[in-house]
């Protein structure tokens, strides 16, 4: 809500300025760190158009038998192909602002731009609410999430694919209960159950290229590595601990998000995940266009985003559902 005050426009008010600092301070987005890494990881793909996304699996094997001399061999044929469709997924924010506020922020008196700060929240906006969607489930007309594709149960009609039937189409999974931080042997539960998950993916040709995760489980983490001495200190020059932010785990960028469901650590495929983005609404803003139909002043426009979460082999990621952190 914004703030009010009361004040007298009497001499002292009237003689003195106000010392404003003009530019606009962000106090309500948050990091959207898991849009951020498919955007960045070459997780994103742009189309030129079409109506739905078509994704070709191989999903079955020949078969291969031992034969000698005259040994009739099978003549079976083979159908080893099928398709998983994505439909296109689309998110609008409008940027209106009526022409005689825009008049009057012009000119000397203008203290910053205030269409321009609008679209910019209204990317921001955007933003959010794709990466919420990004790390939830899809409902109504919001684009699949890491939940319908690294499905806590591993199960789940995903493209089209219902996974009881065709169970090639089913993720990893690691549901045991485990305190990141609790040692087991000498090593901490949440490598534990990391290194499992991991493997899992591993067996079925999956690169754990990424561990997406919460702020919880993040710090539980480098926690951990700061006990066992992994974190460098330098008293000669009292820099500190020294080390990345969200250090690496066998060769998987840990990105952990505020919008990641709580204890869960999701383990990453990047070359079987893509955030696919139409070419034609790939976070722009559309032209401002005139209100005068509608008998009013203003102007116009929406910041858009056509987005769909795809996968082409989910049993290369997982899941990991019951991970305490700190």
């Amino acid at each position: 809500m914004a703030q009010t005050t009361s004040e007298v426009w009497d001499s002292r008010w009237s003689a003195t300025r106000r010392t404003i600092a003009p530019e606009t301070i962000d106090n309500v987005f948050e990091a959207y760190n898991a849009l951020a890494f498919h955007r960045r990881r070459g997780m994103q793909m742009v189309d030129g158009g079409g109506k739905e996304i078509q994704v070709i699996l191989e999903s079955s094997t020949g078969t291969a038998e031992a034969f000698d001399g005259y040994d009739p061999l099978s003549k079976s044929p083979v159908d080893p192909f099928e398709s998983a469709f994505y439909k296109r997924r689309y998110y609008a924010v409008p940027i209106v602002l009526d022409d005689t506020t825009n008049w009057e922020n012009s000119g000397e008196e203008q203290i910053f731009d205030l269409l321009d700060a609008l679209g910019s929240n209204a990317l921001n906006s955007l933003l959010k609410a794709i990466n919420e969607d990004l790390l939830g489930a899809q409902t109504g007309k919001t684009m699949l999430g890491y939940q319908d594709i690294i499905a806590d149960a591993g199960t789940g009609t995903v493209g089209g694919i219902n996974s009881s039937t065709s169970s090639f189409w089913q993720n990893q999974k690691y549901t045991t209960a485990k305190t990141f931080v609790t040692q087991n042997n000498n090593v901490f539960d949440g490598f534990l159950a990391w290194n499992t998950l991991m493997d899992d993916c591993r067996k079925q040709g999956g690169r754990n290229n990424a561990l997406v995760t919460t702020y919880s489980i993040a710090a539980a983490y480098r926690t951990a590595l700061a006990s066992t001495g992994y974190a460098e200190t330098r008293l000669s020059s009292v820099k500190g601990v020294n080390g990345a932010e969200f250090p690496s785990y066998m060769g998987a960028e840990l990105v952990a998000d505020n919008d990641c469901a709580s204890i869960h650590t999701y383990a990453v495929d990047t070359d079987s995940i893509k955030l696919r983005v139409m070419k034609q609404a790939n976070f722009k803003k559309t032209p401002f266009v005139s209100l005068q139909s509608n008998g009013q002043l203003g102007q116009l426009a929406y910041m858009v985003a056509g987005v769909q979460l795809t996968t082409n082999n989910r049993r290369r990621s997982g899941v990991a559902t019951q991970i305490t952190g700190l």
